[in-house]
């Protein structure tokens, strides 16, 4: 898998804290059926079985992706995905169980994985989404966007730059309810003051990406 960002933040409400997130690209997975077998025997029992629930091949090789992504930033902590168990909260935020305790948020989509870990324990919440440019749908923005995000993709002034702005917002709904461990809700709510955003620059012009922490 190529890697194509990786990159560290500091966060400022947690000294020695840092939040790191990586970004593959799994398109060398998708028809490598050997690499993926090889894959998947290195994988927890979990993430394994998630990945070969996936029917096709792209799919099947994003959640592997997600999980190698994830078994790089658990390595520099002194752990290993292949050694990880998972249980789920109220509405289906993974986390580890048992001692482990890292908070960390995965993302798939088209040809890309990404995840996103504290390196130390921490009371801050990790959310993270990357999205494929998708088609701008007007029924969608009217029940989920706020006067103010709507008013703004009125404004734009073709459909190429529309469809961006779309999925750049819908990116940032996603990261803040993951990073909650709410879910999506409708209308999107205003985040709290504690939640921070960035932006992922993923060298790809068919894609968006966002990252959402929140202070305790």
């Amino acid at each position: 898998m190529r890697i194509i960002l990786d990159q560290t933040w500091p966060l400022a409400a947690e000294k020695d804290v840092h939040l790191r997130v990586l970004v593959g690209d799994v398109t060398s997975l998708i028809e490598d059926e050997a690499a993926v077998a090889q894959a998947l025997e290195q994988l927890s029992p979990g993430r394994r079985a998630k990945a070969e629930a996936e029917k096709h091949p792209r799919g099947r090789a994003l959640s592997i992706g997600v999980a190698q992504l994830l078994d790089r930033l658990l390595h520099e902590v002194g752990l290993r995905e292949r050694d990880m168990s998972y249980a789920e909260g109220e509405h289906g935020k993974p986390r580890f169980s048992g001692s482990a305790d890292a908070a960390f948020s995965l993302s798939h989509s088209g040809h890309l994985a990404a995840a996103a870990m504290l390196d130390r324990p921490s009371a801050c919440r990790v959310g993270l989404d990357v999205q494929r440019i998708s088609r701008y749908r007007p029924e969608l923005v009217r029940r989920v966007f706020n006067a103010e995000d709507r008013a703004v993709m009125a404004a734009c002034t073709g459909e190429a730059e529309r469809e961006r702005l779309f999925t750049r917002l819908w990116c940032r709904a996603e990261a803040y309810a993951k990073a909650t461990g709410q879910g999506l809700q409708w209308p999107c709510p205003t985040p709290s003051p504690q939640a921070h955003f960035t932006e992922l620059d993923l060298g790809a012009e068919d894609y968006c990406g966002c990252l959402c922490w929140i202070d305790p």
